[in-house]
């Protein structure tokens, strides 16, 4: 019996820590941005320091690119969208914590800018 309330306890843990990322009333939850405009290499480390998302790219992808400044209080989607307008880039949830910045290929024809989005 003591093996089955492990795991269960478990399981209710994680479905516990998933309500603490949605705010009261299932609203996204919105984070502080203050980033400057700057390359966009160094706004996207700048981006994962003040959300706690990690984000993974090739800096090749960004070589070049400047950001606009972002400040005030945004979800992690509209972040995103905004540091990546008119970069051509995407980007990718891998999963809640960590987000992939990349070029679009064909699979991503006819996408918008964002190829998904993240509410945590």
């Amino acid at each position: 019996m003591r093996r089955n309330v492990l795991p269960c306890l478990c399981i209710v843990a994680i479905g516990w820590m998933t309500h603490l990322a949605a705010a009261p009333g299932g609203e996204p939850v919105k984070y502080h941005f203050k980033i400057d405009s700057q390359p966009l290499g160094t706004a996207l480390q700048q981006f994962a320091e003040q959300s706690g998302i990690q984000i993974i790219f090739f800096s090749q992808v960004t070589e070049g690119l400047q950001a606009p400044a972002l400040h005030g209080t945004y979800t992690i989607s509209s972040a995103l969208e905004m540091l990546l307008s008119g970069s051509q880039l995407i980007f990718r949830v891998i999963n809640p914590k960590t987000i992939e910045i990349r070029l679009p290929t064909a699979r991503d024809s006819g996408a918008t800018q964002v190829s998904a989005r993240i509410e945590p």
